[in-house]
């Protein structure tokens, strides 16, 4: 799958029964998810887990660039950046998810314009230190993005619903994620 299909189809499973429809409010939404999914990476506990972390961000970062327009494209430059670690590039990516959420702070709170070259610098550094995770960690980001929407397919249907969202069949989840026959 490549990132245009997978930015179409993830934003079947965004929610539309709350707020929604204000750019700064899908924003929000989009460098919350970020965030609290980079927690879940620092913690991972298997391979299988590792990956869908990654592609629940990719989910999240899909958002920022439909809201953006950004037309981001998966790059590999692992070349460059051989002996950077893991967590570095986690480091890096919660740095630019936190410096999105200032931004968003102050646009919520204190009415300030956001820089939206800023902005979208931010966004694009943190797609591709997720690319360059990916590639660091013989992760296919074509492969973790088509399971990530088989698996929010599953969870969902064809479009996102709270109730689905807090009653989730994760043993059937995990089924996919683990591209097991279901």
């Amino acid at each position: 799958m490549n990132w245009n299909e997978y930015k179409y189809l993830s934003e079947k499973t965004l929610s539309q029964e709350f707020h929604v429809g204000k750019q700064t409010e899908n924003l929000l939404h989009g460098v919350v998810g970020i965030l609290t999914e980079l927690e879940e990476l620092l913690s991972w506990n298997d391979e299988v887990n590792k990956k869908e972390e990654v592609a629940d961000i990719f989910w999240y970062v899909a958002l920022l660039d439909r809201e953006l327009s950004l037309n981001l494209e998966i790059s590999k430059s692992v070349t460059d950046f051989v002996q950077i670690k893991n967590e570095a590039l986690i480091i890096q990516s919660f740095k630019d998810s936190c410096m999105l959420l200032d931004y968003l702070k102050k646009k919520i709170y204190y009415n300030k314009t956001i820089n939206l070259d800023d902005f979208t610098s931010h966004t694009k550094s943190l797609f591709h230190t997720l690319c360059l995770f990916c590639e660091l960690n013989d992760i296919n980001v074509s492969e973790i993005l088509d399971t990530n929407i088989s698996k929010l397919k599953a969870r969902y249907g064809e479009k996102f619903s709270s109730d689905k969202a807090i009653n989730r069949n994760l043993e059937l989840e995990r089924n996919i994620l683990e591209n097991e026959n279901i």
